[in-house]
């Protein structure tokens, strides 16, 4: 699978890996048609693209003219079981939202067994940029015989 770079504006997602040309297009597009360029819309937007059917459907799952999330698209027929992850991350991305009395459908257990795991690890360095950067190479410990 080829691995795109952004070329945005901002340093954190210069390093951001997509799953596809096709993904990397899709975030741009999207991110154009927003009102607002945040965490929340870039997260949101990234983990949408990473599946061929979420992106083909993404006007049941966001309403541009109002700026929100669709929950009601997560039971639409189109729906597969790793798309209905990518759309659980990607909305609680976007404000926490987790399906009332399916909560257990939204943890990283559940969640991160599939296929766009280190994708969705990548969407996670989207929303959370301030927490995600990095860490300094460990130092070396050496032991000292006693």
């Amino acid at each position: 699978m080829p691995q795109s770079r952004a070329l945005g504006k901002e340093d954190f997602m210069a390093d951001i890996r997509f799953r596809s040309t096709a993904h990397r297009d899709f975030f741009l597009e999207n991110m154009m048609k927003c009102r607002v360029n945040d965490c929340y819309h870039r997260a949101f937007f990234y983990v949408m693209g990473i599946a061929e059917e979420t992106r083909k459907n993404i006007n049941t799952m966001f309403d541009f003219k109002t700026d929100c999330i669709v929950p009601e698209g997560m039971h639409s027929g189109w729906q597969t079981s790793g798309t209905v992850k990518v759309c659980h991350l990607a909305f609680n991305l976007w404000n926490g939202y987790a399906e009332d009395g399916r909560e257990r459908y939204s943890t990283p257990e559940e969640l991160f067994c599939c296929e766009f795991a280190p994708y969705f690890m990548e969407g996670i360095k989207v929303r959370y940029p301030e927490y995600c950067r990095d860490l300094p190479a460990p130092k070396q410990h050496t032991d000292h015989a006693r």
